[in-house]
């Protein structure tokens, strides 16, 4: 699939990524703004007819006990608190893997990580867990996510939003975060990645993709120890339902990494009248 071009972000710059759209994401985020009609989206809540939630058992933590360093928290417009780290790529929690979901539990796969922790990342909130990763936050990139289908689902919510949300992320992403799986994918990998490092060189900051959207839930359409498939969910702007899109990630290298693919799989953007079914990512 070929890419579309992007809104610049500031002095008329366009964004790095080649093309095709390699984070295909980010091109899943600008057709969800073509079709609300506008360029920054606000999250409509207003909504009556989705059922009551099902309980879940990924609890937050506590509120932060030390705050030196840390900025004053906040809450977002989905309603979740948001910690302001010290870090602008934000802080890796101690992690704790006792607290992970139980493995022997029916619905394993579809329980959510534990003890989150709503960090903003480069003014873009993203979940920390103290029981699936990430245990390390280098440079601006996060790592150290378990091999399990919570640490697959919050390390793709990680890595394409670091990808997007500055030339260091995009970098870093590109460097260490993501898998080509064809030879001219991986061309262009390295092609895009000298651009970003060269971005970088030049003091630009970002971000470098389309505005965000903020992801209320997810569900594994697809899950093995090597291998993961997550669609992800975002409030329409229209109020009415939330629209999806999947993302693909495999473990490579010890780690989880964004698969970069010309797959139709990327292409399947989608809706859904409820989140009956999803797990909604803690936090409130």
């Amino acid at each position: 699939m070929r890419a579309t071009k992007q809104q610049p972000q500031s002095g008329g710059e366009e964004s790095f990524i080649g093309r095709k759209w390699t984070f295909y994401l980010a091109l899943v985020i600008v057709v969800v703004i073509v079709v609300g009609g506008v360029i920054a989206v606000v999250i409509n809540r207003s909504k009556t007819d989705e059922p009551a939630a099902q309980p879940q058992t990924g609890a937050t933590i506590a509120p932060q006990q030390d705050r030196s360093g840390w900025g004053l928290p906040y809450i977002d417009e989905l309603g979740f608190r948001v910690e302001v780290p010290p870090n602008p790529n934000g802080v890796a929690l101690d992690q704790d893997r006792s607290g992970q979901p139980d493995r022997g539990a029916a619905d394993y796969a579809a329980l959510p990580p534990a003890g989150v922790m709503w960090q903003k990342v480069q003014n873009f909130p993203l979940p920390f867990s103290t029981s699936d990763g990430p245990s390390k936050v280098d440079g601006a990139l996060a790592t150290g996510f378990t091999q399990t289908p919570q640490g697959a689902a919050l390390a793709g919510l990680q890595l394409i939003n670091r990808a997007q949300s500055s030339y260091a992320g995009g970098a870093a992403v590109l460097e260490r975060g993501s898998v080509a799986d064809s030879p001219e994918l991986e061309a262009e990998r390295i092609t895009n990645l000298a651009a970003a490092k060269q971005s970088v060189a030049d003091g630009r900051t970002g971000p470098v993709g389309a505005p965000f959207i903020r992801q209320e839930a997810y569900r594994l359409k697809y899950w093995s120890p090597d291998y993961a498939v997550i669609e992800y969910a975002a409030n329409n702007v229209s109020g009415n339902g939330w629209t999806t899109a999947p993302l693909e990630v495999v473990w490579h290298d010890g780690d989880w990494k964004l698969k970069l693919t010309d797959h139709p799989n990327s292409d399947k953007v989608g809706s859904t009248p409820t989140l009956a079914g999803w797990t909604r990512w803690p936090g409130k």
